[in-house]
């Protein structure tokens, strides 16, 4: 898959996922990233190429440390791979799209089966609640993890 093609795909699904309200979806949203952390329980997949601040690394790093997070696998860039070396290092699997030059100007996260946490600014977050919308979203990444190189 071409690396543009591949971000105007991750730009489309994301503006699919946020347009998609049915009544088995819940819809909140938070500006207090400690709510976000604690969100973070279980298996957790991160795509993004940065965190909103340092703080909010720290808190990833010490969900994944106190095995509060048990399984984290990130999708990154080429030029997101310096951000996440800590969580690497503590047992996260990071993977990144091949091509150098692109660029995730969002984050998403999915913790376990029926959640999924969409960045919308620096204190931001929009969190949705749907089996049926996670496992959409699982779907659609399992194209992007199949491009990825595993580091």
């Amino acid at each position: 898959m071409n690396p543009r093609a591949a971000l105007a795909l991750a730009t489309l699904f994301l503006g699919t996922m946020q347009a998609q309200s049915t009544g088995q979806i819940s819809k909140t949203v938070i500006s207090d990233p400690a709510q976000v952390l604690r969100l973070m329980r279980g298996e957790v997949t991160m795509l993004g190429s940065s965190f909103p601040n340092p703080t909010f690394q720290k808190g990833v790093l010490t969900n994944l440390r106190s095995r509060a997070v048990t399984k984290l696998t990130l999708l990154t860039t080429q030029e997101g791979l310096k951000n996440m070396a800590p969580l690497r290092a503590a047992g996260a699997v990071v993977y990144s799209l091949p091509a150098a030059g692109v660029n995730m100007t969002g984050n998403m996260t999915l913790v376990g089966s029926d959640t999924v946490i969409v960045q919308q600014g620096a204190r931001t977050w929009t969190i949705y609640r749907g089996a049926q919308m996670a496992a959409q979203v699982r779907g659609s990444l399992k194209t992007y993890f199949t491009y990825a190189k595993k580091f």
